[in-house]
């Protein structure tokens, strides 16, 4: 090994050390939010060990067939973890359950092929398996990191505190930079593969002293709202506005209602309206609404008046567009999917 690919490990091996370390601290950091702290550290971690997995086949040429797809399909966990994360820094109550283990499912499936491959399969299975396994383990990562940089964006407009929205954005930058290395060089390797880990070196460095620097990690949760400055005098009473708006003239069973359409009604702006739902109820404005929905849909269910109605056109009683969105909601509200609450009734 040459003086100068010395060099290039001892780079990138300090960042995935560094990033270990890193990751060991935020799962015991006490300041900020516990749950966006650990889904950052284990983000870290398997960024770590897909980074790691590079070093090692740049510089070995026997590496486990194994090892290198296992090492491969952490990829499919980076994005949810991402997309978690920024939903734990950007929604207050937000908390995990099951429904999210389905974003892990790929990542999963992924390791257990890796597990399932060895150097023998791997000369006999067709080359195109191979393509389209690559391809799609690319693919999902970006899908990852377009949905998440949007909803960032979402949750900025809608009053996201900017110290907050700024440590997101940094992150998914980030992300991309490390994706289009990675994937320019599968193409056709127009990007060196080692400066993969040499840019994860990078970018975990100054992460840290930027995060350290901005006091990032205690500033999530503190001040969702920050730019948007509201009395509790005024908070009260726009929220009794709002509920009875919504408990009396049912306002939820307008499908094409939105945060900014109801704001108007409200004469406020979506930020404040935003806001205000958020501190009183611990819910997004989509959430708040389905609430309600929700609640309409069990109560008509149970009503011989609506005897005849299907649960689909229950559904669209209540303002569901979707009757997938609906049963989705149902089921994590009540526990039970339409059809199996009806038969309990």
């Amino acid at each position: 090994m040459s003086s100068g690919d010395i060099i290039l490990v001892i780079i990138s091996g300090l960042g995935t050390v560094h990033g270990l370390f890193l990751a060991i601290f935020l799962w015991n950091y006490q300041k900020g939010s516990r749950l966006s702290n650990q889904l950052l550290s284990l983000l870290l971690l398997i960024l770590a060990f897909r980074i790691g997995k590079s070093v090692f086949l740049e510089f070995t040429d026997d590496l486990a067939v194994e090892l290198i797809f296992i090492g491969l399909a952490t990829m499919l966990a980076i994005g949810p973890l991402f997309y978690l994360f920024a939903k734990s820094c950007s929604l207050r109550g937000f908390s995990l359950n099951r429904k999210h283990l389905i974003h892990f499912l790929p990542a999963l499936l992924g390791v257990l092929f890796g597990f399932w491959l060895n150097k023998e399969l791997s000369q006999t299975l067709p080359k195109v398996l191979f393509v389209v396994i690559f391809l799609g383990y690319y693919l999902q990562f970006l899908v990852y990191l377009t949905i998440s940089l949007l909803f960032i964006r979402k949750q900025q407009q809608a009053g996201l505190a900017s110290n907050t929205s700024a440590f997101l954005k940094l992150l998914v930058y980030s992300l991309f930079a490390i994706w289009i290395v990675y994937f320019f060089n599968l193409i056709d390797e127009i990007v060196p593969y080692i400066l993969g880990p040499i840019l994860y070196s990078l970018v975990v460095y100054v992460v840290s002293f930027i995060v350290i620097r901005k006091g990032y990690l205690e500033e999530i949760h503190k001040a969702k709202y920050s730019t948007t400055a509201v009395s509790q005098e005024k908070s009260t009473q726009l929220f009794d506005e709002l509920l009875v708006l919504m408990e009396k003239e049912k306002l939820f069973k307008n499908p094409e209602i939105n945060l900014k359409s109801l704001s108007k009604s409200l004469n406020v702006t979506p930020q404040v309206l935003s806001m205000t739902i958020n501190q009183k109820t611990g819910k997004n404005f989509n959430a708040f609404v389905n609430h309600y929905r929700i609640e309409e849909a069990a109560h008509l269910l149970t009503d011989e008046r609506f005897k005849s109605y299907t649960i689909s056109s229950i559904a669209y009683e209540v303002g569901f567009n979707s009757i997938s969105s609906f049963n989705t909601n149902f089921k994590s509200q009540l526990g039970k999917t339409p059809a199996a609450y009806l038969k309990q009734q």
